[in-house]
């Protein structure tokens, strides 16, 4: 006696891939518990004879036109052995492979959730080729009752690649057909008759898979046809620029060749060929034009309605222009890679970023003038959410032995999520490892949603920082803003006095405490080897300022502290104020601390002229 199981397969909730395709007011119900449905409950016996009769049980099976057995061997109603609503009878087609029935009930079909297979036993006793194979290849298998293989599985990555019996190119009891599937890897193939039988070839499958050779052109554009060469790129399911975009392609019959374009959401970099196993090749680096800064004419003490100019490269693909403070920012020209805006009310310290895609921008940090008595060193956008960390953020470009041990540092925050709990952290740089504790506490609770947090870096701080490659901020539910440090430089004068004509005689000393004082420079403590800054607003192309003594004699120290070597000359040839923060800067020597500070019987002590700019503060550091 056959096993019961044998007899009759129940396949309890048999309804999956009813297919309602062109349904009408007659819709078929997949429900088994509905009675207006068409659905397969079951069928048996399985594992089967071919020409020996199976049951199918269900519901409406008097609504059944047709049965469709794997390897679209099809009956129609009239040759079934017998019907009713319940079950249909109907002998298994010899040209049957092992998969799923498939019942048709007018423009619908249901498909069983089980696999049909067949008794005989199977006997493999050969497969080829095994070597040299390409995916599309075919190999043969023969044996006895090999048409009773119901999948043929390939390596490939964790599931494999599996080819059903519904999809062999041929069928007899003797030998099997099929071609090696996109997917398919070297490896081992492994045969199953979709019930217990399973069996592992001895002999591992070689199988060419996709190599890569070239790119060309590799300076492209967006939009441009290029072609990717190697073999067997039949095999490669997606084509993926950097930044994750893909690109429709086309690949040559012989398999050597693809043909794409670039995306227009993309930057430089590999294309990354994905294949159907899962695996990845990737290609040379390409370049697209891409914007880039190179220069500005003034980055730092701006002020509202200063104009700004900007030069670099690629700038005629500049979509978007965004100003700290104000965000998304159309009033600016661009002509050739030159862009110019206006500072605009509400600019704050940040980055100006000009964006070209999703993928490519180029950043510019702008600080505005203050007259606060502090640096900014830092400002942009770091926002911290769950303890991330940024080391560049704070050591990046910036030498922190120009801070003086014992200065307040200021970190300028917001908090991302306003009444919450929020803290900032302060490291170093090596493994996130703790500063000196004390005098720095591990974290900074933050009581405000905005607000400064001021810290004192100690000399022990300091030689931390250098010792452990720098400070790594990390904490949680905060933005950064700004980083500022205590300024030493004091402002002697400022205001504004315009050098429109020789006649201009600045005795200076006026302006601080009247004309009576023009001991500026002994009140600040002037001293060899401190810093004098003459702020000017240059509004020519050619300006110049020349410096003399209480005597009416050049001060050629000025060419010395200036490293100019051009007498007491300063001017627009041999000087670039913007590269100075818009100041002359002066490295007092003794000579020239013994003129400012020690000629005073002689009037004041500093007498200036110019043309082609203006005067607005003078400071000492």
């Amino acid at each position: 006696m056959k096993n019961v199981k044998n007899i009759f397969t129940l396949l309890v909730v048999a309804l999956v891939g009813l297919s309602l395709t062109g349904c009408s007011e007659d819709n078929l119900d997949t429900n088994p518990y509905s009675k207006s449905g068409v659905n397969i409950v079951g069928f048996g016996p399985s594992p089967i004879l071919r020409t020996h009769e199976i049951r199918i049980t269900g519901t409406n099976m008097n609504k059944v036109t047709k049965v469709i057995f794997p390897g679209d061997a099809i009956v129609e109603r009239s040759g079934f052995n017998s019907s009713d609503a319940e079950n249909i009878y109907v002998n298994v087609p010899d040209e049957s492979v092992p998969g799923q029935i498939r019942l048709v009930a007018g423009n619908d079909t249901v498909t069983s959730v089980s696999k049909l297979t067949f008794e005989e036993p199977i006997e493999v006793t050969s497969v080829s080729p095994t070597t040299g194979l390409s995916a599309g290849d075919e190999i043969t298998i023969r044996g006895e009752y090999v048409y009773n293989i119901a999948e043929v599985v390939f390596t490939s990555g964790v599931t494999g690649a599996p080819v059903p019996a519904e999809e062999f190119t041929y069928v007899s009891r003797k030998e099997i057909r099929l071609r090696v599937p996109l997917a398919a890897e070297s490896g081992v193939i492994t045969m199953n008759d979709g019930a217990e039988w399973e069996l592992e070839w001895k002999e591992p499958l070689q199988i060419l898979s996709a190599t890569y050779a070239s790119l060309s052109p590799v300076n492209t554009d967006f939009g441009q046809t290029i072609t990717i060469t190697g073999s067997n790129l039949h095999t490669v399911e997606t084509v993926m620029f950097p930044g994750g975009s893909t690109s429709d392609f086309t690949v040559s019959a012989d398999r050597k060749t693809i043909t794409t374009t670039v995306p227009a959401e993309t930057k430089p970099g590999a294309i990354t060929l994905v294949l159907y196993s899962g695996a990845a090749l990737t290609t040379d680096e390409f370049t697209v034009p891409t914007i880039a800064i190179t220069g500005i004419s003034k980055d730092k003490d701006l002020k509202v309605g200063d104009q700004v100019v900007l030069t670099g490269e690629n700038f005629d693909r500049i979509t978007k222009v965004t100003l700290p403070g104000v965000g998304e920012f159309s009033d600016y020209t661009i002509s050739g890679n030159t862009l110019t805006f206006t500072v605009p009310e509400g600019m704050t310290d940040g980055k100006m970023e000009l964006t070209q895609n999703s993928l490519i921008t180029a950043t510019q940090v702008l600080m505005m003038h203050t007259d606060a008595a502090e640096t900014t060193i830092w400002a942009g956008e770091f926002v911290c959410s769950g303890w991330n960390g940024n080391q560049d953020l704070a050591w990046g470009g910036f030498d922190w032995t120009t801070i003086a041990p014992g200065s307040k540092v200021n970190f300028y925050y917001k908090k991302n999520t306003p009444g919450a709990w929020g803290c900032i952290s302060l490291r170093h740089g090596d493994n996130w490892g703790n500063l000196p504790n004390p005098p720095i506490p591990g974290q900074y609770d933050l009581d405000e949603d905005e607000g400064v947090l001021s810290v004192v870096f100690t000399q022990e701080v300091l030689d931390d920082l250098l010792a452990y490659n720098g400070l790594v901020l990390t904490g949680d539910n905060y933005t950064l803003t700004k980083i500022t440090i205590p300024s030493a430089e004091q402002v002697l004068w400022s205001g504004e006095l315009d050098f429109n004509n020789w006649g201009i005689n600045w005795q200076v000393g006026d302006g601080t405490a009247g004309a009576a004082n023009p001991q500026m420079f002994v009140e600040a403590g002037l001293k060899a080897g401190m810093t004098i800054r003459v702020y000017l607003d240059a509004y020519n192309d050619w300006w110049q300022v020349q410096f003399f003594d209480g005597h009416w004699g050049g001060q050629e120290e000025i060419g010395v502290a200036t490293g100019l070597n051009n007498g007491n000359n300063v001017n627009a040839g041999i000087y670039n104020l913007a590269e100075h923060n818009g100041c002359i800067e002066i490295k007092a020597t003794a000579t020239l601390v013994e003129q400012l500070t020690t000629l005073t019987d002689w009037g004041y002590c500093w007498i200036m002229q110019g043309e082609g700019c203006r005067a607005t503060k003078i400071t000492v550091e």
